[in-house]
């Protein structure tokens, strides 16, 4: 047994050993409070460091886009024409036929029975899958809670981007725009174009004929930003066909912004709310499909559309212009890139294919146009 004298050493030592670790931070206090689990930071604000951007825009700035042409003889794909005209300020030796045999669009068929309707079944989807098969990064903006997409045929351009931005007011939207603008990146935007009808007349002739045809109607279109001053936006075109027009079109910034801030208008169809204040830009660049592997992946896709031509020839009262001329011009395009890249026969056949559809709202006998385009499309399966 201690004695007394050292059981009182020992308990001074004791003592002063937990006084020291509880000093050392070593050990716990019972005057000490537990320690509490810290909140999680909020997710810093997008930056888009990787892009470089100017701290501040220029107070004018203008891009030289080279207009990309993707219309036919109805409107087209604006969408995707606007995409083109990114793409190729990255790259200029991208064309539109590049970018469609990026997209799937050419080999692709969908049919929607509801509104016995033929379409490509992506629609602006098509430019997240170009956009990914040509290595590009790309990015999406708008307003904070805004439309991104037809979450029916595009549910994964946003789930694809390298980022999606919500943006708090149209101050912040406009500043990023001509952020980007002044930092060489040109910009894609969904426009009511209703309320820029009077520059578009004055600047294009396709336009000018659309808003005789439609009067005062809301028109939703996707244009891309080439420029800014004090005074104006400038605006490319993607269905301008004529020589001379359709390249940076000024347009007023107050109208400009009503048109932006209204890409959603309730006046529009539904599938065409997006916005407000949406874009899309490109960032950085990898690696490319290479010419072999787009043949390879679109023809998975074609093995797909002979049998949705046909449930078409089914009913085949086709009355929507727009989506005939659309897969018109997609078989077109697809058409010559397959010859150009050794694939004579099959490229001949979508292009045969793509004149049927041409003629297809005017034909006297559709249901058998139809069948016959699913066939070319499924004999050239074996020609790729």
């Amino acid at each position: 047994m201690l004695t007394n004298n050292r059981k009182l050493i020992l308990i001074l030592i004791l003592f002063a050993l937990v006084l020291f670790l509880v000093m050392t931070g070593c050990a716990p206090s019972p005057e000490l409070s537990p320690p509490v689990t810290p909140e999680p930071l909020p997710p810093s604000s997008p930056t888009l460091t990787e892009l470089n951007l100017a701290a501040e825009p220029l107070a004018e700035k203008k891009l030289d886009v080279e207009l990309v042409y993707s219309g036919g003889n109805v409107s087209g794909f604006c969408y995707l024409g606007s995409y083109a005209m990114l793409a190729k300020f990255n790259d200029s030796e991208i064309n539109f036929m590049d970018v469609v045999a990026n997209s799937g669009i050419g080999a692709s068929a969908f049919y929607i029975s509801q509104a016995n309707l033929l379409t490509n079944g992506l629609a602006i989807g098509s430019i997240g899958i170009a956009a990914v098969n040509q290595g590009y990064d790309y990015y999406i903006a708008a307003l904070e809670g805004a439309q991104l997409t037809d979450e029916f045929f595009a549910a994964n351009l946003p789930e694809d981007a390298k980022q999606v931005l919500s943006i708090e007011s149209e101050d912040e939207a406009f500043i990023l725009l001509r952020r980007l603008i002044s930092s060489g990146i040109p910009v894609m935007v969904h426009l009511d174009i209703s309320f820029i009808k009077e520059p578009l007349i004055k600047h294009t002739s396709y336009m000018k004929y659309i808003f005789e045809f439609i009067g005062s109607n809301h028109v939703d279109h996707y244009m891309v930003v080439t420029g800014y001053d004090e005074s104006f936006v400038y605006l490319n075109d993607p269905t301008e066909k004529a020589a001379g027009k359709g390249k940076d079109i000024p347009v007023g910034i107050s109208g400009f912004l009503d048109a932006w801030e209204n890409g959603n208008n309730p006046s529009l169809d539904e599938d065409c709310r997006i916005g407000p204040y949406w874009m899309l830009f490109l960032g950085e660049r990898g690696t490319a499909k290479s010419a072999s592997e787009l043949i390879s992946w679109n023809k998975d896709i074609a093995a797909k559309a002979p049998e949705e031509i046909r449930r078409a020839a089914d009913n085949p009262n086709i009355v929507d212009i727009l989506h005939c001329d659309e897969m018109c011009r997609a078989r077109q395009e697809f058409g010559a890139f397959l010859k150009q890249n050794g694939c004579e026969e099959a490229g001949n056949m979508f292009l045969e294919a793509g004149e049927l559809f041409r003629e297809l709202c005017q034909s006297p006998n559709p249901g058998a146009d139809f069948l016959r385009i699913a066939d070319l499309q499924e004999q050239s399966l074996a020609k790729w």
